[in-house]
């Protein structure tokens, strides 16, 4: 592995952890929709101000942007979701879709990570 893509191996960590983590968080516990929500505004002022300084971690600006875009749009989906669970009828529905999904996701993900990184 090289040490030079050592900023863009982390943040594809942290990534492929923290959204799903977050979201699964969300669903399970009210306590955790305020981690979430602060943890989206951050991502929303840190990648402004990271693309208004023109500072992407070595990432192209179009790249950089998607993946921000993509936290962004992530964040406020986990947030919705999280809202829609307070309803007795699609809780239990969506508790299960949602789970089903961040697994998923998460194992192809894992699989993006090592294929790109190993």
């Amino acid at each position: 592995m090289d040490l030079g893509n050592l900023p863009e191996l982390f943040v594809g960590f942290v990534s492929l952890l923290l959204l799903p983590t977050l979201g699964v968080l969300g669903l399970m516990r009210k306590r955790a929709l305020p981690v979430l929500a602060w943890t989206l505004g951050l991502w929303a002022l840190v990648g402004a101000l990271a693309l208004w300084r023109h500072e992407t971690l070595g990432w192209s600006e179009n790249r950089f942007l998607r993946t921000w875009v993509l936290g962004l749009v992530l964040g406020v989906a986990f947030l919705v979701i999280a809202h829609l669970r307070k309803h007795k009828k699609v809780a239990p529905w969506l508790k299960f879709a949602l789970a089903l999904l961040t697994v998923v996701a998460f194992v192809r993900s894992l699989f993006e990570f090592l294929g790109r990184y190993a």
